[in-house]
């Protein structure tokens, strides 16, 4: 019976063999066959001298090979290079960092099942996140992940699946509380990296995108690319005050306007910010339904800066209404840009700008034509006109980003980082992007493509420059009349205005940028009402020490918002002030610097009523003998901007004298008497340094925390509850440390070092380390 069955399957196999064979001669001679055909047909046809036979392979290579197959035959030296290059890694480990997920039998069921529901195209059903733990190095995290993505590369390999991940607890892995992880190929490899470095490179909220080696249990997945989520740690890395974000709810709809806006974070900004939430989402209707412009709800220096972006790192995917997200800036009230699967794909758009949607008839945009009506909110007003202004600031962004003072800046501070990542993604052989599936050839990192589009941009705008301007009349005026300079007591001389004689505020004062207001000495401002007088134009209240400025009010009335251009506050009291009842926007100082050029000189605030008595914004600050009294909340809070001061001080201050977030401080002769919180709150991954400084009966004369460096000379403590405080708050940030240099021998600090801290000092007495949570316990 073995032996029988045995013989059996000896002539099955010869059978199927046999048969095989048989079908590779006829598919064999097919091929020859209409290979003799095509060219016989090329050259009895007359084509051969319409189509000479290498510009034709090329096209045929171009066309059919490369856009639909991923592959080309003038690419084979290049695959030979990669493989060779790939070939010494068999030996060496790449230099990424080694993640590795351990997840049970019962969450990897849940996974998997959310996976084949994906291949199924099941979109009803519930994803619940998997609970897991991931490690790196020696620390281990808490976490819970699923499947995510919407194209197939994203799930259809189970062991190349893409995982949406967020940290279980308080702990925070490479600053991030979210992210997710990817193949490489499904953003395109390093293409990705480099569209988040442009947009870091011009001051762009910019996601952390980088990769790793990632293992699931005791499975290696291979190299992985980590994709920050969108979240407060975000927003607040990118050096702005925290705000929502707001993208598309796709599965209501992705072709604009017929879009639905959901926003992340959704309990915390509905708990805490509703109003704001709900004006912000009226923005975005009016903005769909054209009742209003985009000047008055989208920073518009901001986008053009985006879509120049996109244009030059030919990321037309991420500058889709589904794909960019929109931050809401709560200090301007307008939505900036967060850029977001840009998607680089060299085989579309080869003749294509954002600024061709323009042109009705271009249909150059290829499957991004769906969302014409998204990009033309930008191009024209509600009226039908061509938005000039954007357009000047669009055409002007595009020569910026594709000049070659640029692309040496770029190349000088980010290609080392690019080619060694890239060289990292070579450890492995990948195939080529389709978009939507793999291709036959190997990925090639094109090192010039930047370059290359930047020719493009600028033979573009020149042939631009001398059609379409001149057609459509791009012309652009700022012609706003504003209530302030209409005022009896304001006069005009040389350009300039002059308020002459007080001036008493019962409603809202705006002054637009075109303008430039100089106060006179001894003129009063009284706020009668809570209003708020808010400025875009240059202002300078020229005080003297004989006839110094009041701008004050007998309620706690009124604040002052300046912004985006200069102001130079010289021997003026400000006494009794509020913050501003604006609904739209955050801001927490009676006087409010945004975004700009700032001088205090010779200046008092006395008796402010608001969460700040001056609160400097992203701006760069002068200040030479500033004094605040009686405050409130916080004398001077500092977010994200850089100050140089000689001569601040603080006099009963309820919370900090001086809190500096994400700022750069170089600071001579500081005093900080009776404050009840801290003297100087140094966070959020500061810079400076500080000499000559005061501490008096403080409860805490200096706290430095969460990645932030501080140096000290020459300073004197005394009689304060805590003197130093070295410590973590946040989670996402790094340890601090603090050198000291020249300690007043007469009040040696008592110093609280918490753990993963730094105190760098020729002084090693008072030092008490503890955990950082003790620490918070302390004082928060």
């Amino acid at each position: 019976m073995i032996l029988n069955k045995k013989a059996k399957n000896k002539i099955f196999f010869k059978v199927i063999n046999e048969v095989f064979s048989k079908f590779i001669y006829f598919i064999g001679l097919i091929t020859f066959l209409i290979t003799i055909i095509l060219i016989g047909y090329y050259y009895s046809s007359g084509m051969h001298e319409r189509f000479k036979p290498i510009p034709l392979i090329k096209k045929v290579d171009e066309i059919i090979l490369e856009k639909y197959l991923g592959v080309s035959i003038f690419e084979i030296d290049d695959y030979l290079k990669i493989k060779l290059t790939s070939f010494k890694y068999v030996f060496l480990n790449n230099k990424l960092e080694n993640v590795v997920i351990k997840i049970d039998q019962k969450n990897l069921y849940n996974l998997e099942l959310q996976r084949k529901n994906k291949k199924n195209g099941n979109k009803d059903f519930f994803v619940d996140f998997s609970k897991a733990s991931l490690k790196k190095g020696e620390n281990d995290y808490d976490i819970k992940m699923r499947i995510k993505g919407g194209r197939v590369l994203h799930w259809y390999d189970k062991d190349q699946s893409s995982y949406k991940i967020d940290l279980r607890g308080k702990k925070r892995i490479w600053g991030l509380e979210e992210f997710s992880v990817q193949k490489p190929i499904t953003r395109n490899y390093i293409y990705e990296y480099i569209f988040h470095k442009l947009l870091e490179a011009n001051k762009l909220i910019s996601l952390k995108y980088f990769f790793i080696n990632l293992s699931l249990n005791d499975t290696d997945q291979g190299i992985y690319a980590v994709e920050e989520g969108f979240s407060k740690e975000l927003i607040e890395r990118n050096k702005k005050r925290n705000g929502p974000i707001f993208g598309l709810e796709e599965t209501s709809g992705v072709i604009y306007p017929d879009v639905k806006y959901d926003f992340y974070s959704k309990e915390y900004w509905e708990d805490n910010q509703s109003e704001l939430i709900k004006i912000a989402l009226s923005k975005l209707e009016k903005l769909k339904h054209k009742k209003i412009n985009i000047d008055e709800i989208l920073d518009m220096e901001k986008w053009a800066t985006f879509f120049a972006i996109i244009d030059l790192s030919h990321t037309l995917h991420g500058s889709l209404s589904k794909s960019v997200k929109l931050y809401y800036n709560p200090v301007t009230a307008k939505f900036e840009p967060i850029g977001f699967d840009g998607h680089h794909n060299p085989n579309l758009f080869k003749d294509f700008l954002i600024l061709d949607f323009m042109d009705i008839d271009n249909k150059n945009c290829s499957y991004i034509c769906y969302d014409r009506e998204w990009y033309l909110r930008f191009f024209k007003n509600i009226d039908g006109s061509n938005n000039a202004k954007f357009l000047e600031l669009y055409i002007k962004a595009l020569k910026d980003i594709s000049s070659k003072e640029f692309l040496e800046y770029f190349n000088l501070e980010y290609f080392g980082k690019i080619n060694e990542n890239n060289k990292q993604l070579q450890s492995e052989v990948s195939k080529k992007d389709l978009n939507y599936y793999k291709g036959l050839g190997l990925y090639i990192f094109d090192k010039n493509f930047l370059s290359k589009r930047a020719n493009y941009i600028i033979d573009r705008l020149d042939k631009y420059a001398n059609k379409d301007i001149n057609e459509n009349n791009f012309y652009y005026s700022e012609n706003q009349k504003l209530n302030i300079i209409d005022n009896a007591n304001i006069k005009y001389l040389n350009g300039e205005y002059y308020l002459t004689k007080d001036l008493i505020i019962e409603d809202n004062y705006f002054l637009s940028k075109s303008d430039k207001l100089n106060i006179n000495k001894g003129v009063k401002i009284f706020f009668k009402k809570d209003a708020i007088l808010f400025s875009e134009g240059v202002i300078s209240f020229n005080g003297t020490s004989e006839k110094p400025i009041l701008v004050y009010s007998d309620k706690g009335y009124g604040s002052l918002i300046l912004s985006n251009n200069s102001y130079k506050i010289q021997n003026t009291i400000f006494q009794n002030l509020s913050f501003p009842k604006s609904k739209d926007k955050i801001l927490y100082g009676g006087i409010n610097i945004i975004n700009s050029n700032l001088n205090i000189i010779d200046t008092e605030i006395k008796s402010s009523n608001s969460e700040d008595a001056i609160n400097i914004i992203s701006s760069k600050s002068y200040i030479e003998n500033l004094t605040i009294t009686d405050s409130f909340a916080d004398a001077i809070d500092i977010d994200f901007g850089e100050l140089i001061f000689n001569n601040i001080i603080c006099e009963g201050i309820s919370n900090d004298c001086l809190d500096v977030s994400g700022g750069m401080i170089e600071g001579i002769r500081f005093k900080a008497t009776n404050v009840n919180d801290k003297g100087l709150s140094f966070g959020e991954n500061s810079i400076g340094s500080l000499s000559d400084a005061y501490f008096t009966n403080n409860k805490l004369a200096i706290a430095v925390k969460d990645g932030s460096n501080l140096f000290l000379s020459k300073f004197f403590l005394k009689k304060n509850k805590y003197d130093i405080a070295i410590f973590n708050k946040k989670q996402e940030y790094g340890g601090s440390k603090v050198e000291l240099d020249g300690i007043n021998e007469e009040s040696m600090p008592n110093i609280l070092l918490g753990t993963n801290n730094k105190i760098i000092s020729s002084y090693n007495t008072g030092i008490t380390k503890l955990s950082n949570k003790y620490i918070n316990n302390l004082f928060y």
